[in-house]
């Protein structure tokens, strides 16, 4: 993951401590009581207060990129995405090194399917943070959904080599893989994605999936019933095993 101090706060509500100048000290120490007023109905789920909070700290501190960015948080919890992605490019405008809120934009560009520019902001990230797992993961995604998949793999592939515990780029792998009809290559990297323990039931489903492409029914089986007793009212395996068992019956 992120490797700095700052960016350290990914995917958390950001808390801004400070010493202040004697030029405009007051205006400062309010924008930021304000803020911490907006992070403690945060963390109460008290939304619409909260953004009332740091609306208030930036109407006081204009270029207070953290309270754009916890902002655009609560935005994105209400699927408010227009005001969520304007919030977090306001705050990459006035930091360009804001990790977590260049993430968040490049996520909610994804979100909105505005691909070409999702595609760009990513390119910036990982530019920026190359050490970074997480930013490979999802700039592999987009290439993904944009149906690149030599470069989904290419990022995939960056994303393991920074983490080798790295389960969701293990699974994307496979994948891309099995899209490319490459099926024994995914085979193997759901297998080891297997192996780290997370994500058990999406693995053996997939694994059950690959099986049906190869129309080995019995395997399919095995594999989806096996995600069914982890999530056995979950729609995609029960279709999944529906399907199977309707090929199992003309045998």
């Amino acid at each position: 993951m992120f490797s700095s101090n700052r960016l350290s706060s990914f995917f958390c509500l950001l808390i801004f401590v400070g010493l202040f100048s004697c030029d405009a000290e007051k205006e400062k120490k309010e924008a930021t009581q304000f803020f911490l007023r907006g992070n403690q109905k945060f963390k109460e789920k008290e939304y619409f207060e909260a953004i009332k909070w740091y609306s208030e700290a930036i109407l006081k501190k204009k270029d207070f990129s953290d309270a754009y960015y916890n902002r655009g948080l609560i935005y994105e919890q209400l699927e408010k995405n227009e005001e969520a992605l304007t919030d977090f490019s306001e705050a990459v405008s006035l930091d360009a090194q804001f990790a977590p809120a260049l993430f968040k934009k490049v996520e909610m560009l994804q979100n909105m399917k505005r691909l070409d520019e999702a595609e760009l902001e990513v390119q910036k990230l990982v530019k920026l943070f190359p050490d970074s797992s997480a930013c490979h993961r999802l700039q592999g995604d987009i290439f993904f959904e944009k149906e690149s998949n030599n470069q989904a793999l290419a990022s995939y592939e960056k994303a393991i080599q920074i983490d080798s515990n790295l389960v969701e780029a293990m699974i994307n792998k496979g994948v891309v893989l099995q899209t490319m009809g490459e099926l024994d290559l995914a085979e193997a990297a759901f297998r080891r994605a297997l192996t780290k323990g997370k994500y058990k039931h999406l693995i053996y489903n997939n694994l059950g999936y690959l099986e049906i492409e190869r129309r080995q029914w019995k395997l399919a089986e095995k594999w989806v019933r096996k995600a069914l007793e982890i999530e056995p009212n979950n729609a995609l395996f029960l279709k999944n095993l529906e399907k199977i068992n309707k090929e199992l019956a003309l045998k």
